[in-house]
């Protein structure tokens, strides 16, 4: 019993760690995603959820922007092709409708490197629960950037429906209609491959003797030495013909009890372009440097007032991390934005070319995996925000190389 009681407690311990590490991977599973792909990418900006608590049904809606940034990687494909949705943990909730600057965007969406796409997602909770939810931007032979996460509540209001209006003005619920014939077609398959797997498992010694069934050549049913009989050739030929009569049956049925169908519909176009301001400004990064002791990262830059108007860096955005200025009087308000210091503090006349220096502090460089000095791109990217003299905001994409400092 002894030697049993060290081995039980293994055992519960190595159980909860891995229930704790499924939480936390359950709520942040955009820590998966490279530092330099959530960097590079896209930046989501100016996101908000109109509530975070839901009854069954209830809408709530997600509204931002996010711009596919002019530092894309070369080593991605090129953004063509995007579509801007919902990650969820399953079909939590349900998402109802999408605006595209200001276009109804049912599909995938044309996109280009340094457009701004501002979007409205309205969404219905559809599972009693307490779930991670993120709009997302998925790119065409890249993968899918998460936006930031807000936990939604969906409250229980004693069951889900959406209904639709078809073609012919019946109204159906989607959560149930044609659930009972998929249910007889999947059993009915099932049932058949059962049969099929269960006929060479169990009284046929193709698997109970692998021995002998590896050293029979591929091209030979192993009739020589009894592997293979006549009476398997007419069962599997029953098989298929079996097969071959679901599916006609099937066909047959469709063609009877559905005779008016339309294809899956596939829009794709280019939403209409948000009018931005060039930027009155030339940015011209230099080496950032990563101090792991206190999670610091230093931005170098030298920054040109090409405009006419007093310029302040009013904050930096990458991915979907918001840094404000502190030094020009701003605060942090809301999650995922932090505090941020640039020096000197003082505004960029226009014609001025200044050297500033902006530092961020953050424990978010590591815990979110942003900054990895131990992979092969070490890089900090995103969008340098500027404000002039008349509120007047423009900005500007960015790419600096980083120098980790380690402790020796």
């Amino acid at each position: 019993m002894k030697q049993r009681r060290p081995l039980v407690l293994s055992l519960v311990l190595g159980f909860a760690m891995v229930i704790v590490g499924a939480a936390v991977a359950y709520a942040h599973g955009e820590r998966s995603q490279e530092g330099f792909l959530r960097m590079q990418t896209v930046a989501f900006y100016d996101v908000n959820f109109s509530t975070d608590t839901v009854k069954q049904g209830e809408e709530l809606t997600i509204t931002g922007k996010v711009k596919v940034l002019d530092t894309w990687p070369n080593n991605l494909a090129q953004p063509d092709v995007g579509f801007i949705g919902v990650i969820a943990p399953g079909p939590v909730v349900l998402l109802k409708d999408r605006v595209i600057n200001g276009a109804e965007a049912p599909d995938a969406i044309y996109i280009k490197k340094g457009d701004i796409y501002e979007f409205k997602l309205t969404v219905e909770g559809r599972a009693p629960g307490q779930w991670h939810v993120h709009p997302s931007f998925a790119v065409s032979g890249a993968g899918t950037l998460l936006g930031p996460g807000k936990w939604i509540t969906v409250q229980d209001a004693g069951g889900f429906s959406n209904p639709i209006q078809l073609l012919n003005g019946q109204t159906i619920n989607l959560e149930n209609y044609g659930l009972g014939q998929l249910v007889i077609w999947h059993w009915l398959g099932f049932f058949l491959g059962l049969g099929w797997m269960v006929y060479w498992t169990g009284p046929k010694p193709t698997v109970t003797r692998l021995p002998i069934t590896l050293r029979i050549p591929l091209n030979t049913d192993g009739q020589d030495v009894g592997l293979i009989t006549k009476k398997d050739h007419q069962v599997v030929n029953l098989f298929a013909l079996a097969t071959i009569a679901l599916l006609v049956i099937g066909w047959i049925y469709i063609q009877a009890a559905y005779p008016v169908r339309i294809p899956q519909q596939v829009l794709r176009f280019a939403p209409p372009e948000i009018s931005a301001p060039a930027a009155p400004a030339k940015v011209n990064p230099g080496l950032a440097s990563y101090d792991q002791d206190s999670q610091t990262v230093v931005l170098p830059m030298t920054v040109t007032n090409t405009g006419d108007k007093p310029l302040t860096v009013k904050q930096f955005t990458t991915s979907y991390f918001t840094f404000v200025n502190q030094s020009a009087g701003a605060t942090p308000s809301g999650e995922y934005q932090y505090p941020m210091t640039v020096d000197p503090a003082g505004p960029i006349n226009p014609g001025e070319t200044k050297t500033i220096k902006i530092t961020i502090t953050n424990p978010l460089w590591s815990d979110e995996r942003m900054v990895e000095v131990d992979k092969p791109m070490r890089t900090v990217a995103g969008m340098l925000f500027f404000v002039d003299s008349s509120g007047a905001q423009s900005e500007v994409d960015f790419l600096a190389d980083l120098e980790p400092k380690f402790k020796m």
